[in-house]
């Protein structure tokens, strides 16, 4: 067996601490914690669970802090989680196999993202790069770290059976408006160091999303977006996805139909169709609207959206051109999707 070690930096998450270590319990990890300045009882909550405790002065640097944490660790092969985050399934059978056939490649897990939009909780789907081995990787950069490689292995990565739920985008409004404005301090910096990464430039966005500031939002998604991200790399669709409904938000969906240069790349992606018909809705263009929704209903790719969304919108649409038994037919395919259930009512009273 490959021993692994779980590696967490910490501080002040009491309230997520605990439900974070319960979830490593049934697999046989070393756990290492390391806080970077608690003054609540997120040590004690630690010390329930395992005796590697450690302190590390906090430098505004996530890359240094995680780096630490490795240095801590007893075995090579590691595997960091936030306290915010809970392991929801793990195959450890398989991680083990995955582990010996790619030794020296970084493992990706798949995390859940939970955040609220328009009252409702709703989750996105992303690939994070998690294990590794310490001898041939560390982390680089302040915020949002990734790992890079330390000798002249060349990065390479697989896929890791492992899901992981992230709460860090739910809480209170306070809490979230901390959480942002302490990245997009780091992030400023991050700018500052290299202005023609489009990356620091869509996570600024997002820091901006966070704090419901749609405008800014809006204004950093465009800088990333015209320093000509890889369509391939991870964030990029989630960049052109989250800056084409921040847009409609803001009913500026014109300016969204230039992300119609992303299709090729995208038209596979249910997020991205559904995104797009709905600029063709707001832009007084139903027809061109409705193969969209069509395409989407069976596109194989899924991020944050309701898969019963593209079926809602076909009946609306058809709802909308007056062909009422069309429309009721998609409405009722939705199920007991809220938006259907309720044009069902509607259809019923007409």
């Amino acid at each position: 067996m490959i021993p692994i070690s779980v590696c967490i930096i910490t501080k002040n998450e009491a309230g997520n601490l605990q439900k974070c270590l319960e979830s490593l319990q049934s697999y046989p990890f070393e756990i290492v914690v390391v806080d970077t300045g608690s003054t609540d009882n997120t040590v004690e909550i630690a010390r329930r669970y395992t005796d590697r405790i450690y302190e590390f002065q906090w430098i505004d640097d996530f890359a240094a802090a995680r780096n630490f944490a490795a240095g801590c660790a007893s075995h090579e092969l590691l595997f960091p989680i936030d306290s915010d985050e809970v392991l929801s399934s793990l195959d450890w059978a398989q991680l083990q196999a995955a582990a010996v056939a790619h030794p020296k490649s970084v493992g990706n897990v798949k995390r859940m993202d939970y955040y609220e939009a328009d009252g409702t909780r709703k989750c996105y789907e992303v690939k994070i790069e998690r294990l590794y081995d310490r001898r041939y990787y560390q982390y680089q950069g302040v915020i949002h770290e990734a790992l890079v490689p330390t000798t002249d292995v060349p990065y390479t990565s697989y896929e890791a059976p492992i899901v992981i739920d992230h709460a860090g985008y739910l809480g209170n409004a306070e809490h979230l408006q901390e959480k942002a404005q302490r990245n997009l301090a780091l992030l400023e910096k991050e700018i500052a160091k290299n202005p023609d990464d489009p990356y620091p430039y869509f996570q600024t966005a997002q820091s901006y999303l966070l704090m419901r500031d749609h405008e800014s939002a809006c204004s950093y998604f465009q800088a990333a977006i015209e320093r000509g991200p890889s369509p391939s790399a991870d964030y990029t669709r989630m960049l052109v996805n989250n800056y084409g409904h921040c847009l409609l938000d803001l009913d500026r969906p014109a300016e969204a139909l230039s992300l119609l240069s992303y299709y090729e790349h995208y038209d596979d992606c249910m997020d991205y169709l559904c995104m797009i018909g709905l600029v063709y809705m707001m832009v007084g263009q139903p027809m061109r609207a409705l193969p969209e929704f069509v395409k989407a209903i069976s596109a194989p790719v899924r991020d944050s959206i309701d898969p019963r969304s593209p079926s809602y919108y076909v009946g609306y649409l058809y709802e909308f051109f007056g062909m009422k038994d069309i429309a009721r037919t998609h409405y009722q395919n939705c199920g007991d999707y809220a938006p259907a259930v309720e044009a069902l009512g509607r259809l019923e009273n007409v």
